[in-house]
């Protein structure tokens, strides 16, 4: 099989030839020590990783060597993180927010990198395509806390702003489906940290809920697997997720407290699961032979089916890439 082949093998809740892998990121420092290459195509392809997260690319405009604005109108810092860290966002007043225009979804460089993707794999890596389901995009146009504060005072303007990231993030997946053939979105919204949810689970199905519902509808009914992340104790949302219908759940979160075995013993091989090697456990601080453990524990525990091993969350600046390379051999060697 190949790459794409494994991946969609296991979206469909079946066993592929051996359990397949991608990460939602892997530092170019990391990269770059296991390939020589800090281009995430090229890092993808040296290490022969079944698929690649690519996002739609937006410009940016820096007024330092740290500090830029994006093409959404937020300024950002760059913080040696994966993400960059937000200090301005662009709709200050959400009642006003009809006056804020989204970047074109259409625009020429939209998908320049998954284009080269597209071209350098040739249909061999599975393509994933990394969009929204919304809420990171509130968090994003009206910064972190205001998000969280408007979702209670302003309901109506939320969920009118909710549903405009929507329509974007949908004309975004109907734009690289007709282009380049595209069938897997992954949304990396987190609505939760180790203690649960962000919200109330009320407040949580009352408005964010429709919304989910529409989007993960939409990326299906263009002929999409949908895979959703989220960080943390999602188990008060996660059944109206299945519901819902995503094809494949991620990270399955260790540091909070949420297990492999339980979930596949939950759901059965009706979800397909992503994770759940710790990044902030031995793929930083063990040794190679603790991170051969951990995936050979991770494979027993999720199955060889309908499963897809990768970390529980990204392959940061702070993993040891002789452990990561560890993790891929382990991988072949027991998947």
């Amino acid at each position: 099989m190949t790459g794409k082949e494994r991946i969609e093998c296991a979206l469909r809740k079946e066993q592929p030839d051996c359990v397949p892998t991608f990460e939602w990121f892997i530092d170019e420092a990391v990269g770059e020590a296991l390939t020589g290459s800090t281009d995430p195509v090229d890092i993808v392809d040296s290490l022969d990783i079944d698929g690649i997260n690519i996002r739609a690319d937006y410009t940016k405009e820096f007024t330092s060597d740290d500090t830029y604005t994006d093409e959404w109108g937020a300024t950002r810092k760059l913080t040696g993180d994966c993400i960059a860290a937000v200090l301005q966002s662009p709709v200050e007043d959400i009642t006003n927010h009809g006056a804020y225009t989204f970047p074109d979804p259409a625009a020429s460089h939209r998908f320049e990198t998954l284009e080269k993707a597209a071209v350098r794999f040739d249909g061999k890596r599975a393509l994933i395509l990394n969009l929204r389901d919304g809420f990171s995009d509130m968090r994003d146009m009206l910064g972190y806390e205001d998000a969280l504060v408007q979702f209670m005072v302003e309901p109506e303007h939320f969920t009118d702003l909710l549903n405009r990231a929507v329509d974007h993030n949908l004309k975004l997946a109907r734009i690289a489906k007709e282009r380049f053939g595209t069938n897997i979105v992954a949304t990396t919204d987190d609505v939760a940290n180790a203690n649960g949810l962000l919200f109330r689970p009320e407040q949580y199905m009352e408005l964010v809920g429709p919304t989910f519902e529409r989007v993960v509808q939409g990326y299906k009914d263009m002929g999409y697997f949908v895979i959703k992340h989220c960080d943390g104790d999602i188990s008060a949302v996660v059944d109206f997720w299945v519901e819902a219908g995503i094809d494949c759940l991620d990270p399955i979160d260790p540091g909070a407290d949420m297990r492999l075995d339980e979930t596949r013993a939950k759901y059965g091989d009706s979800l397909c699961l992503k994770g759940n090697i710790d990044c902030k456990g031995a793929l930083c601080d063990g040794t190679a032979k603790e991170v051969a453990e951990e995936v050979r524990d991770a494979i027993l525990q999720a199955g060889k089916s309908a499963y897809i091993l990768s970390s529980s969350n990204t392959i940061h600046r702070g993993v040891k890439p002789e452990n990561y390379r560890a993790m891929l051999e382990a991988l072949r060697e027991n998947g």
